[in-house]
């Protein structure tokens, strides 16, 4: 095999807290052994610090403003919802840049899907690709199949099992990039492990947590053994963090009375229930016992159904569907924190930022701690149709949520998770590439392509 001039692994999720926590304490020996006297250092990811967003950034090199991706879901007044994917990039990433010259290779990133054309070398989809998703080229899936791999993590499951299987996944993912390392030699080789994130949204704050950041360590060091990279990049896209509360904007906005409803009997009739108190997280708790006790019998639909079901429930409960969109001044179209104003009922922006200001938790504290014009955060040909306000709320304790579904009769409830994203992730490097402290995520496509003797594109935002 050819040498592998560098390796990059993704922990998605994993904050520089947590990470650094437990090098020291040796839950992760392999990544304590290779950092070397450069240590720790913390990323900025994206505002809102959202996994599609973030590594949207990271694949093209840009901010938000130049790619438009603010959530997994896309939505407009009085459209369907969509899943974003890999069309919705506006410009060719650091991947593609790079396959044109020497053979690269890519396993399980989100927005991995369709998979890029790369010209040289393989890209294998990951979180969040439908069940029928190909790779490039078609054999290498065949490949990380027979090895195991999974495009997505294991559905939350209450239980031991759970956390076995993550760990499982891990295992599995490692193996297959070991073995299309070995068939398609790539000169640089990227790894995303989603499970790092996914454990701590379930079981923030428990031990199994480190036992998942542990197995992704022991992949990290089977992977040095088998590749001996020469250079080796790791990092995440976002961190993490206790949840206390969950806010439901568009439930907020239907009360302070931006969000206007239609006037059809079904919609009175679901508007009624949903005061009653039916609505989605009301059922949560059911759900989950349910699971526990059916689910080691039936098989669990995996987060693939999402493409075939981006609006289950629209039927039973309140949802954006029941908008009437002529008299709707604010809504939020998803993103942690995102608002739209929609321009056929205007509203001044003041009035809706005085009454974020005043927003207080159940505790009694202020809810928000910054508020943004989407100018302020963004640059780029995007700005213009992103949300016009985001905010962030106080220590990011509380979740600002917002679906296509009205999933609380209140505008606060007990949170779905005990843990959800913060705005530092960490990065952490081994040889020729090293980055600074707080070095934003779009910075480093165009460090990678300037590490390969490539002059990044006028579209990218290159460090300051």
């Amino acid at each position: 095999m050819g040498k592998l001039e560098l390796l990059i692994v993704a922990w998605d999720g994993a904050p520089p807290e947590l990470v650094s926590r437990l090098v020291r304490q040796g839950t992760l020996p392999v990544l304590r052994d290779i950092l070397g006297p450069s240590g720790i250092r913390r990323i900025h990811s994206t505002i809102p610090p959202i996994t599609a967003t973030a590594w949207a950034s990271f694949h093209l090199g840009v901010n938000p403003g130049k790619h438009g991706i603010l959530d997994f879901l896309y939505r407009r007044p009085g459209e369907p919802s969509r899943l974003v994917s890999s069309r919705d990039f506006p410009y060719p990433t650091f991947w593609e840049i790079l396959a044109e010259e020497i053979p690269v290779g890519a396993v399980g990133f989100p927005l991995g899907y369709p998979a890029l054309a790369l010209a040289r070398g393989f890209w294998l989809p990951g979180f969040l690709a439908p069940a029928d998703a190909t790779s490039v080229p078609r054999e290498a899936l065949a490949m990380a199949r027979d090895a195991g791999y999974a495009f997505n993590p294991p559905s939350w499951f209450p239980g031991r099992g759970w956390v076995e299987e993550l760990k499982g996944r891990v295992k599995a993912k490692t193996a297959a990039s070991l073995a299309l390392a070995r068939r398609y030699k790539p000169l640089m080789l990227g790894i995303h492990y989603q499970e790092t994130d996914t454990v701590q949204h379930f079981l923030w704050g428990r031990p199994e947590v480190e036992e998942v950041f542990a197995a992704a360590d022991e992949g990290l060091g089977t992977l040095l053994e088998e590749l001996s990279p020469r250079n080796v990049l790791l990092l995440s896209d976002h961190g993490m963090g206790p949840v206390r509360w969950d806010f439901h904007l568009n439930t907020w906005l239907l009360r302070e009375g931006f969000l206007v409803l239609r006037t059809k009997p079904a919609v009175r009739l679901r508007k009624r229930l949903f005061e009653a108190g039916f609505s989605p997280r009301s059922f949560q708790g059911l759900g989950e016992r349910i699971a526990s006790l059916l689910g080691t019998v039936f098989p669990r639909p995996g987060m693939e159904s999402m493409w075939r079901h981006p609006d289950l429930g629209t039927l039973l409960f309140l949802s954006l569907r029941d908008v009437e969109w002529k008299e709707t001044s604010v809504y939020a179209p998803g993103g942690m924190g995102a608002l739209a104003f929609n321009g056929r009922a205007r509203v001044d922006p003041d009035i809706v930022m005085r009454r974020l200001r005043e927003l207080r938790t159940p505790e009694g504290l202020p809810l928000v701690e910054e508020i943004f014009t989407r100018e302020e955060l963004y640059w780029g040909p995007k700005v213009q149709r992103m949300p016009h306000l985001l905010f962030l709320t106080r220590k990011m304790e509380v979740l600002p949520v917002s679906s296509t579904l009205f999933l609380y009769h209140h505008p606060f409830s007990l949170p779905s998770v005990p843990g959800h994203h913060r705005m530092e992730g960490f990065v952490a490097s081994h040889g020729a590439l090293a980055f600074e402290e707080e070095t934003p995520i779009w910075a480093i496509a165009p460090a990678i392509l300037a590490y390969f003797g490539k002059t990044p594109p006028d579209h990218m935002d290159k460090p300051a």
